[in-house]
């Protein structure tokens, strides 16, 4: 008898746990990036045959400089918006949000007019370079949609953020391909993609539910700005040059690939990030989005049903990268060439590498999203220096000694290898009394 008792004890666990709000939640915001990734792939294979490896590297590395400084535009705060106990303290952080941007924004207008010339030189853009420019008004539009979305989170507006983003997704890339017919260039594309920014946003205004908390003009104004300020203050210190750091490895590729071999090889690339990063944008973010509030309370409450609670979501998260990522990565170089188009098979290589490292990305989800519970933030902080230097090191010496393909793989190790060591610390500080 006792076996059939642990059967049914099991299934009523598994029962417990597809019925609960956390799963639905997870299941909804899935389906909305699930919807919207498996548009913009739908899209890719005329994308790609429209426009090829130039066009798709030089609207990568635009991308990469922005992903850079993109961090910066709010100094890590829109992310807080989720911790405060009361509608007035998330309001003050959002307030405190637009007011950084207010700020960064026209920094990033000079940085960009001081080191126009190498920026351009870097991304390829030597022909267009005023086209930077946009850079500053994509921060404003980036930020604005950050601290929409958090307060959608906030308000566990899930599905009204998950229709938002199949809707402005769908209308993009209908954008790029009417472009693309007519007028196929990078330039086309990096314009497409800034006004794509500011469509997001109002898309998601228009799903949300008509509550004061989503009227903008309650993000302007200094009441109780220095008070979250103060509150929130490791945001700034310790989640923005993480955030800040890891942005720039992950965007490092790009620009070396672009400087030491031609928009091309950074196209290729590019087009390896998208495929490969539509699974982490699925489940990784879907987790992470619906995790972190759920284990930010469990951690207040009670250490032992947070670790538990973690242990559940990385060995979920872990067989999911590995089911994803270990067929992609062993038929990736014959199934490239054939959806992309005949120019694309390189791209096919790089994914074999990147794979390993975007598993790695997907199994950590679940503990980085723990860290700011955990007061982990400054070593998170120490751990993106560390990585990110060895990073900056494979990479480069890949390029400058050996050749694309060995930089990239040297890359993608090191970054899996550094996500693991992320679950691990998580696993550490709960472990602590």
């Amino acid at each position: 008898m006792l076996p059939s008792v642990n059967v049914v004890n099991v299934w009523r666990s598994i029962s417990s746990i597809v019925q609960s709000q956390f799963v639905r939640n997870v299941a909804t915001v899935a389906t909305g990036v699930f919807a919207a990734q498996v548009i913009s792939l739908a899209f890719t294979p005329f994308l790609t045959r429209l426009y090829g490896p130039e066009a798709f590297g030089v609207v990568a590395a635009f991308v990469a400089v922005l992903t850079i400084l993109n961090p910066t535009v709010t100094l890590g705060f829109s992310t807080a918006i989720v911790l405060p106990p009361n509608e007035e303290g998330a309001m003050a952080v959002a307030r405190l949000s637009m007011f950084s941007t207010a700020l960064m924004a026209p920094a990033a207008f000079v940085f960009i007019w001081v080191f126009e010339a190498h920026l351009a030189r870097w991304t390829s853009l030597d022909s267009i370079p005023f086209i930077l420019y946009l850079i500053p008004i994509s921060l404003v539009f980036t930020a604005l949609l950050a601290v929409a979305e958090q307060l959608a989170i906030r308000e566990g507006l899930f599905k009204a953020r998950a229709i938002s983003k199949v809707s402005s997704t769908l209308l993009i890339n209908i954008g790029k391909l009417a472009a693309g017919i007519f007028a196929p260039s990078g330039l086309v594309l990096i314009a497409i993609t800034v006004v794509g920014f500011l469509i997001n946003y109002f898309v998601l205004l228009a799903r949300v539910p008509r509550r004061e908390v989503f009227e903008v003009k309650r993000w302007v104004g200094a009441r109780g700005v220095l008070e979250a300020a103060k509150t929130h203050r490791d945001f700034a210190f310790y989640r923005l040059p993480q955030s800040v750091i890891n942005a720039a490895a992950l965007g490092l590729p790009m620009l070396l690939l672009a400087a030491f071999f031609g928009a091309g090889t950074a196209g290729q690339y590019s087009l390896t990030s998208l495929v490969l990063g539509a699974p982490v944008m699925l489940l990784g973010k879907s987790v992470s989005d619906v995790f972190y509030p759920k284990i930010t309370r469990e951690i207040s409450q009670r250490k032992q049903g947070a670790k538990k609670l973690l242990v559940r979501a990385t060995i979920v998260s872990l067989l999911l990268a590995v089911g994803l990522f270990g067929p992609l990565a062993v038929v990736a170089p014959y199934l490239f060439p054939v959806v992309f188009g005949a120019e694309w098979i390189q791209a096919g290589l790089y994914a074999q590498w990147v794979a390993i490292w975007m598993a790695g990305v997907i199994a950590s989800r679940p503990s980085v999203a723990a860290y700011p519970a955990l007061g982990l933030q400054k070593h998170l902080l120490f751990y993106e220096v560390v990585v990110t230097a060895a990073r900056v090191v494979a990479l480069y010496m890949g390029a400058r000694y050996w050749d694309d393909l060995t930089a990239i793989a040297a890359f993608s190790v090191i970054n899996a290898l550094g996500y693991f060591a992320l679950i691990g610390l998580a696993f550490m500080r709960l472990r602590q009394p």
